[in-house]
């Protein structure tokens, strides 16, 4: 009896490192991170510090088309979203960090508006690692607790917005 519970117990053991490596799904809990703030690297934030608030996660960089499509649409958002309990953090895994500010700086210029979501900086990349995005931009919207509700692959643009909204006020109710 003990070597069928030995042998249960190293199956069991042997699979863990696979679900550590896994993809994060819809209904998981989203995976911590902990990253300095892009302009001022002696502010970091943690997934905790937004708990309570839906979060639209948002991992991008500088170089990508889709990434540029969307910030626009991300702003008009987060205005369009202020007196409720959501906010947008957007994740940057550029190889250079004045490549991302470079970046805002144009898109606030483009739009004549600040960039008014949380933006962080991810040197080494380990959000992108953890998150495994199938491509970019990838975006994990999550409730309140911090659980993966939905995932979305690609850009948003003015025409498919509506799907990210709607899925906003479900998480917020």
């Amino acid at each position: 009896m003990k070597y069928c519970f030995v042998i249960a117990l190293l199956a069991v053991l042997s699979m863990m490192p696979l679900a550590a490596n896994a993809i994060p799904m819809e209904g998981q809990q989203a995976v911590e991170f902990s990253l300095p703030d892009i302009y001022d690297s002696s502010k970091t934030l943690s997934l905790k510090d937004f708990k309570g608030k839906v979060v639209l996660l948002n991992i991008w960089a500088s170089w990508c088309d889709g990434c540029k499509a969307e910030m626009p649409e991300f702003i008009n958002l987060l205005a369009e979203f202020k007196d409720k309990q959501f906010t947008i953090v957007a994740i940057s895994v550029d190889n250079s960090k004045d490549k991302a500010v470079d970046f805002l700086a144009a898109l606030e210029r483009s739009v004549k508006n600040k960039v008014n979501f949380t933006v962080l900086y991810d040197k080494d990349k380990t959000t992108a690692k953890d998150y495994k995005p199938r491509g970019m931009p990838a975006s994990y919207l999550l409730d309140k607790n911090g659980k993966i509700v939905r995932i979305f692959m690609g850009s948003f643009n003015a025409s498919n917005i509506a799907t990210l909204k709607t899925a906003i006020e479900e998480a917020l109710r």
